[in-house]
């Protein structure tokens, strides 16, 4: 090593070394070190080399080791290395001048010598380089900046929308006192953000506040977060859909349309879709051409396991309604008639049936009325300690529970209410006679009775509602909650709870002793005899609607295999024919061995039942453990019970939605721009999840913002493969510089036999003819 270390760099390079290998800032100093002159000693036939020569040939360099000359420019760039110059070196002294000439003039020399020449000097493509990069960086600033200014947007419209707030105003012009929310809440912001005051006082071709911009970020923001629930749908085993339809503020039909599905988290989701216009066609095709449309890209004819309607022969016919049509292409896709229609139904229908029930009913709702036609009224109501009394709704018989159990615990204050309002001189003759005809229901046995007996009903009907209408819960849960309601209201027509509600109504102050009337008179049974017979005939009634209404259920028989109440049965007898439900309704998405296997063994150990019973908890049990990979088929089935939705609340809970963002003041606003705010408005939990991201967020919108179309501003950056696309480019334009460098190159003339000059062009064709030196 230390050898090579004292050899030159001639002697070095012609033992093999390379002078390519060496890096750029190597290869300058030994360009600034200049080519070694050393004194070779050279005698043939009496001619001694002198290195004066040196002084002569600016590139002649000599091999003390070889003791002959070499050329320094053809050493370190030539490509052919087989020449005189670059491998055997020179020692005809004799003939030297003449050999210098002749090789000065040869075309690898000249090539070898503009290579050293320009070697660490600043080149055409480095300069390019260079500008490239600046131009680059200069771009990427403006974009970092235009991309700032879009996030401030963004995040005004994703405020804006969560609250279900209006974006413009009626005027929005500079010397307006209320330009809108949008530009009122970005001026706002500016002045704590100086980008963005800028912005807004200097820009003239991207401002960011017209209703263009406004409606393309609230496209982009909404659409993020639709793919975002798409990729938790494509990830979920299977999904559900509930739809139902409503009539907005300017009396267009809206269809609103709900997913549930189970997400990677073992957590019960219901995704909100959108708001869909029907108003052109509400029959059953012309329902399932948007629903299909809509549902497309979710790829819902193989993984929709249930459908969840109200009962409207539209969407509930088993012949040509939309369940049928959807189950046609859908084959899994079972149909479920919410469960709280159904109770809804149930109480409906025993009200209707009785009609001194259905008196009672109607004088109930009497009450809310009164009070809400006056501010009089309402203010003596307030005074007293009261509580305001809720409106009853023919189609939601869960509100009439309100109003009996407001009325049957603010009896008293009633009474003092009604009987002020009869002591007061200053109230109208209708008001007194309205005032009147309260006091007489509140005193008057029968209405009472019937108080008490709702009272105790609807404590007992509102607690499955609730269940019901909570997308947490599982359909099977739901069921075992409606079986113990029908237990619960058949031990409430016990003669101990009738005695108990008959004496409670009986012993009410004020309440008048009830009298025999003409129809007991002819039926021949006493006063208590008669309203325990009307008692009896109100619970047997509620029974056998829950038996009717709930009594088609054979088709979801496969949930006993998740009942927890039976898991230990379960174990000493496999339950065949719930397994075999399961297989006629879904057996194309299970292995049913595995499953088989995996349900043995889930049964006997009851370390993995769980507690409570509920299959949400039971989800998260197996997934927080990994149990969803050693028993991915029971799994599954547990995703399947979870997806299908007992009730269609979550899509009727859009309609409150609805209402508060087209209302009397936006009812222009158009399909697209509704169903969008309705979305980021409704799924605002996920939405703050999206945001939580960071820069994800705000990269993913600014994307879809420009691509929608072509922007006057840029919002791209320039990557550095880009840059490095630019370098090989300057590269080969380099190389094609050398190229044209060595054409321009002076040849050797060329003559024919007879000397004359032969054009270069033509010299090949010529035999014979010979470089003249």
């Amino acid at each position: 090593m230390a050898e090579e270390e004292e050899l030159s760099i001639v002697d070095r390079i012609l033992r093999g070394f390379s002078f390519d290998t060496l890096s750029f800032e190597e290869k300058k100093a030994i360009k600034s070190g200049g080519r070694p002159q050393p004194n070779v000693n050279i005698n043939r036939q009496g001619r001694v080399f002198s290195v004066n020569w040196y002084s002569k040939v600016d590139w002649l360099t000599g091999s003390k080791e070889k003791t002959r000359l070499f050329c320094w420019p053809c050493l370190l760039f030539s490509s052919t290395r087989n020449g005189t110059w670059t491998k055997y070196g020179f020692e005809d002294v004799k003939n030297l001048e003449r050999a210098v000439q002749r090789h000065s003039k040869s075309k690898d020399h000249v090539s070898a010598q503009v290579k050293l020449n320009l070697l660490g000097r600043v080149r055409i493509e480095h300069v390019l380089d260079e500008g490239a990069r600046l131009q680059v960086e200069k771009h990427n600033q403006t974009v970092r900046k235009n991309r700032a200014v879009l996030e401030r947007l963004i995040d005004t419209t994703t405020l804006l929308a969560r609250q279900e707030l209006a974006f413009r105003g009626r005027y929005e012009n500079a010397s307006s006192d209320n330009k809108g929310n949008y530009r009122e809440f970005l001026e706002c912001q500016a002045k704590h953000d100086e980008l963005l005051a800028t912005h807004l006082q200097t820009s003239t071709v991207f401002s960011g506040t017209s209703n263009r911009i406004q409606n393309d970020l609230i496209h982009c923001i909404a659409s993020v977060v639709s793919q975002a629930v798409k990729t938790q749908i494509d990830a979920a085993p299977f999904f559900a859909w509930q739809v139902d339809e409503t009539t907005d503020i300017s009396n267009q039909a809206q269809l609103s349309i709900s997913v549930r599905y189970v997400d990677g988290n073992a957590a019960i989701q219901e995704r909100f879709v959108g708001f869909f216009n029907v108003s052109g066609g509400r029959d059953a095709q012309s329902v399932y051409e948007v629903v299909a449309t809509a549902m497309a890209p979710f790829r819902f004819e193989e993984k929709l396991v249930a459908q969840t309607y109200d009962g409207a022969a539209v969407m509930a016919s088993a012949l040509n309604g939309l369940q049928a049509k959807v189950k046609a292409v859908a084959p899994s896709a079972m149909f479920v008639h919410c469960y709280a229609h159904r109770l809804n139904l149930v109480l409906s229908q025993g009200a209707k049936s009785i009609p001194s029930v259905r008196v009672f009913f109607a004088n109930l709702g009497g009450f809310a009325t009164f009070f809400s036609h006056s501010s009089k009224r309402t203010a003596l109501l307030e005074e007293v300690g009261c509580s305001r009394l809720p409106k009853s709704a023919p189609t939601r018989w869960n509100f009439n529970s309100r109003a009996v159990s407001t009325v049957a615990e603010n009896r008293e204050k009633l009474l003092n209410v009604f009987r002020r309002i009869v002591d007061a001189p200053a109230m109208d003759d209708d008001t007194v006679r309205g005032a009147l005809g309260f006091i007489g229901y509140l005193e008057n046995f029968e209405f009472m009775f019937f108080l008490s007996t709702f009272k105790a009903i609807f404590s007992l009907t509102d607690v499955v509602f609730d269940i019901v209408q909570n997308k947490a819960m599982d359909i099977a849960f739901c069921r075992k909650k409606i079986d113990n309601l029908l237990s619960t209201l058949v031990t409430l027509g016990s003669e101990d709870r009738f005695t108990q509600v008959y004496d409670s109504a009986a012993h009410l102050p004020d309440v008048h002793a009830p009298k025999r009337s003409r129809a007991m008179m002819k039926e021949g049974v006493d006063v208590k005899e008669h309203y325990r017979l009307l008692y009896m005939s109100i619970i047997d009634n509620q029974t056998k609607q829950i038996k009717q209404r709930f009594a088609d259920l054979d088709n979801l028989k496969f949930l006993q295999l998740l009942n927890n109440a039976m898991f230990e049965q379960m174990c000493n007898v496999f339950p065949v024919e719930a397994l075999h439900s399961l297989i006629t309704s879904y057996g194309q998405h299970f292995d049913t061995d595995r499953l088989k296997s995996e349900l043995q063994v889930f049964y006997s150990d009851r370390d993995l039942h769980g507690e409570n019973g509920k299959l949400c908890d039971l989800l998260r049990a197996f997934k927080s453990n990994d149990l969803d990979m050693a028993m991915p088929e029971l799994y599954k089935l547990m995703c399947l019970g979870a997806t299908i939705g007992a009730t269609s609340a979550g899509v009727e809970r859009s309609f409150s939605c609805l209402k508060r963002t087209k209302n009397y003041m936006r009812s222009a606003t158009g399909q697209k721009r509704l169903s969008e705010l309705a979305l980021l408005s409704i799924e605002k939990s996920l939405v703050k999840a999206l945001e939580g991201r960071g820069s994800w967020w705000y990269d993913q919108v600014t994307e879809k913002f420009n691509s929608m179309k072509e922007r006057r501003v840029d919002f791209t950056f320039k990557p550095p493969s880009l840059f490095r696309f630019v370098q090989k480019l300057l590269l080969v334009i380099r190389l094609a510089q050398d190229n044209s460098r060595a054409k321009e190159i002076p040849r050797v003339p060329v003559k024919d036999e007879g000397g004359v000059d032969v054009p270069f062009a033509k010299a090949g064709k010529i035999k014979n003819c010979k470089n003249q030196t």
